[in-house]
Parts: C-alpha cells; sequence; structure tokens
C-alpha cells in the first residue's frame, strides 16, 4: 500500500500546483504594461525569497533587465534548477502550462515578459538545414563585444525578436516590412526621431510604435542604449 500511497501524494502535488497557478494579470509580481490585440506586457519583479506561479496560456518571450539568477520551473517539474541570467537575455518559451519562478538571492529580480496572442509567434518552422519541421533556437545568443554596436535576431514565425544595442549617433533603421514594433529597454534609452522629439524609457518600461514607422531611431544620449525590440509583421496588403 506505501507505493500507492506515494504515488497519490505526487499527484496531490502536482494537481494543488496546477490550482495555484495565476494569470499573470492577477499575480502581485506582474504588473501589465500594455495590452493589445498582438500582446500583453508585464513588468516582472521578485524580491528576495519571493516567488510565482502563474498560467501561460500563449507562447511567450522574458528579457532579464539584470544580470541574476532564478529558481525556474514548468508545471510538474522539480523546482530546484536555477539559472544564470545575463543582463539583456532573451528567451522564447512555449505557452500551455503554468511555470514558477523564485528568487533565492539578496538581489531583486527584474524582467520583462511578453505573451503573444497570436498562435503564429512561434519557433516551429520548417528548418532549411535540416529540411523537416522542428523547433528553432529559443534564446539569442549574447554579442561577441558586449560594448560595440549590434543587433542578433530570432525568428519566430509571425514575429522576429532582435536583441540591439546602439552607440551614441547610431539609429535603428526603419523596418524593412510593414510592421508593428515593441520596443523593450535594457538600458536607458534616449532616441532622437523626426522634428527632433526625444523618445525617453527606462528598463522596465515598453513602448509600442504601430506599423508604419518612417523614421530612424537614433541614439541621441552619451551612452550605448541596449534594448529588444520585436517586430509583428503584417500580412501584406492586397
Amino acid at each position: 500500500m506505501r507505493p500507492h500511497f506515494s504515488w497519490f501524494l505526487l499527484f496531490f502535488a502536482l494537481s494543488a500546483s496546477a490550482q495555484n497557478a495565476n494569470d499573470m494579470a492577477s499575480d502581485p509580481h506582474h504588473q501589465l504594461l500594455l495590452e493589445n490585440g498582438q500582446v500583453r506586457v508585464f513588468a516582472v519583479s521578485l524580491q528576495p525569497n519571493e516567488h510565482s506561479f502563474v498560467q501561460h496560456e500563449h507562447n511567450f518571450l522574458m528579457v532579464t533587465l539584470q544580470d541574476c539568477e532564478i529558481v525556474m520551473w514548468p508545471e510538474g517539474r522539480s523546482d530546484i534548477q536555477s539559472f544564470h541570467l545575463g543582463e539583456g537575455d532573451v528567451r522564447f518559451l512555449f505557452g500551455g502550462r503554468a511555470r514558477g519562478l523564485r528568487n533565492e538571492r539578496t538581489s531583486t529580480y527584474r524582467s520583462i515578459t511578453v505573451e503573444f496572442l497570436d498562435p503564429k509567434v512561434t519557433t516551429y518552422a520548417y528548418q532549411r538545414d535540416s529540411g523537416a519541421w522542428n523547433y528553432g533556437d529559443s534564446v539569442l545568443r549574447p554579442p561577441v563585444d558586449p560594448h560595440a554596436k549590434f543587433a542578433n535576431s530570432i525568428q519566430l514565425g509571425s514575429a522576429t525578436a532582435t536583441d540591439v544595442q546602439l552607440l551614441p549617433g547610431d539609429a535603428l533603421p526603419v523596418p524593412e516590412k510593414l510592421a508593428a514594433e515593441l520596443l523593450i529597454p535594457v538600458s536607458d534609452v534616449d532616441f532622437k526621431t523626426e522634428g527632433d522629439t526625444h523618445v525617453r524609457k527606462s528598463p522596465g518600461e515598453a513602448v509600442w510604435i504601430p506599423a508604419g514607422r518612417k523614421f530612424k531611431l537614433v541614439n541621441a544620449a552619451s551612452e550605448a542604449a541596449h534594448f529588444v525590440v520585436v517586430e509583428f509583421h503584417e500580412a501584406p496588403r492586397p
């Protein structure tokens, strides 16, 4: 009888975890920054010894805002594995289950979660190297030189996420194709746009740029501007 009792306890524990998962909008550690027909964007903050367990119905992107070590686990798995994440770490994760975060360090954990409402935002696609349908990369690799200008992208089906750093005076060009954009600052940013207008944002904020941007975003600061931009590809117009 003892083995059966052990399996019952395990099943009960997993069921309890699933029932305790919050929607991100009702979780106290998730602050809704913006919401539209494409995304919900949340600022995530965990103080030392705090944890969060939320339901992810949709695929999502995590952008880490500072170097940290965090325990992460999906529903039904052990909650003991910790991950070291660097500032600007960008990773894509699949929805459909609850996931937990726990901060066991002495500093605050801060990140941005971008929930994609369109199921076509995915890394499951045709892989030319293998000639088959499969899952592609889900993590953006860090740049070789973190002090230089760079733009590294990950393809997400109907969207593209790019980790960008602009040196003073450098510019983010106009999208090659019609696309709405979500801009997530990793550092403080000061962009000059047309008419000498400035857009100033800090880490933990987000900016939605509707499709049709026709001006460059020039780094007007005296320091490098590090940010992530997600392009949402529009269907061709008839």
